[in-house]
């Protein structure tokens, strides 16, 4: 037995925590919240535990909004805060930000490499090889580069409400999406001009892609589809030796492109490669018609949410549950039903026809925008995701490095 003071403790997300239950439960562990008098293993628990589940989830919210207002408040009345980890600054008494001078010429520095023409990584580089730390005392990274490159707290203003914290989360509130944002101009006194962090600006959309700012790249079939089985992140289309007779066009993970293998050591997979598994698992597909349980599993679930709503309804109508927590709780359960039924009929119109169900002897790309929802790379194999669930995983190798014997070698 698990034994918690109350449903809020355990946690403050209803779907996580009638999962983690749910869980528990089928290993024949009770868990017994104390404040609401249940016990999990009990006939009756889930539906009583989801209603308190939901009050909690309900106060939490209540509490985040109670949150970001005092904040927006302090905003309004010109209160800056940078954390304990600025470079280049501290936090001294009254509110107010003290430039640490010899953190200032580095960043001063900083800023004029990156105008120089240097680029993050070699920035960080040359940091690491003077033996300098970041705040936090580790080494810089091209990411730490960026972010004072990006920061307008090092001209003098400070935009406050870039963050926001909703139902316990820590979220980015980009252009004010959450809560309303604030600048406070000359808050402090700053550390690059407004005119120098304008241009540092202006090289940061250059930079991009020189070749093509504000050009739309065409996409390519498996854009989007592919997904990092390692960290999770998505695939992204390269081109080894691009422009040269031995290029060779690669899907590798994102995190791995960034930030090197240090931040993702997953395999990377040849297009000719991944096109060609793609043949070989749809034609397996469409030759043994796997079914998948998805669907059916959807359905039973639709169901018991119905049964559930029904159950709650009689409780309501006995006075057995205070009429605010029935609302809060009927209306989740009718938005669940109601995304349970829009993908199920979504399955169902699919549009894939008998008609379809043909074996192919070359890649067609038609296929994989009809069949196929995603794909998932991992070492050294490839999972294929139907339109009905099935997955089909193969291995793959993309060959011996480099290319054919003196590809090479220089031409007389």
């Amino acid at each position: 037995m698990i034994y918690t003071k109350s449903i809020s403790r355990f946690g403050r997300n209803t779907v996580h925590l009638l999962e983690s239950v749910r869980e528990l439960r089928d290993l024949g562990i009770a868990v017994i919240f104390q404040n609401e008098n249940i016990n999990t293993l009990s006939n009756t628990s889930e539906l009583f535990m989801t209603i308190a589940a939901a009050l909690a989830e309900s106060e939490l919210e209540e509490d985040s909004k109670r949150q970001r207002w005092s904040y927006q408040d302090r905003f309004q009345n010109g209160w800056i805060s940078i954390g304990s980890c600025m470079y280049g600054y501290r936090a001294v008494e009254g509110n107010q930000l003290e430039i640490v001078e010899d953190e200032a010429a580095v960043v001063r520095e900083i800023f004029g490499m990156y105008l120089g023409g240097m680029g993050t990584v070699v920035i960080s580089k040359v940091l690491n090889d003077r033996g300098l730390k970041t705040s936090r005392g580790n080494a810089w990274s091209p990411n730490a580069i960026l972010e004072i490159i990006s920061n307008e707290k090092y001209t003098g203003d400070a935009l406050m409400g870039k963050h926001v914290r909703i139902n316990g989360v820590h979220m980015k509130n980009d252009g004010g999406r959450y809560s309303q944002q604030y600048m406070i101009e000359n808050s402090h006194e700053g550390i690059v001009s407004h005119e120098i962090f304008s241009k540092a600006q202006e090289e940061r959309a250059r930079r991009k892609n020189p070749k093509k700012v504000g050009v739309q790249a065409d996409p390519h079939d498996f854009t989007g589809l592919i997904e990092c089985g390692v960290c999770g992140m998505r695939f992204n289309h390269k081109v080894n030796s691009s422009g040269l007779k031995w290029a060779n066009p690669i899907w590798a993970c994102h995190n791995q492109l960034k930030y090197t293998k240090k931040a993702c050591d997953n395999t990377r997979i040849k297009e000719d490669v991944l096109c060609e598994k793609f043949v070989e698992a749809y034609n397996h597909f469409v030759t043994e018609r796997p079914i998948s349980n998805s669907l059916r599993l959807m359905e039973v679930k639709l169901k018991n949410l119905q049964e559930e709503e029904q159950d709650l309804a009689g409780l309501a109508l006995k006075h057995l549950i205070p009429d605010t927590a029935f609302r809060i709780e009927q209306k989740k359960l009718k938005a669940e039903m109601a995304e349970l039924t829009e993908a199920i009929c979504a399955q169902k119109s699919k549009s894939v026809t008998g008609a379809d169900f043909t074996v192919i002897t070359e890649y067609d790309p038609e296929k994989v925008k009809k069949f196929i929802t995603k794909v998932i790379v991992r070492k050294g194999t490839v999972t294929f995701v139907f339109y009905n669930g099935v997955e089909i995983t193969l291995e793959y190798s993309n060959g011996t490095p480099g290319n054919k014997p003196g590809w090479n070698a220089k031409e007389a």
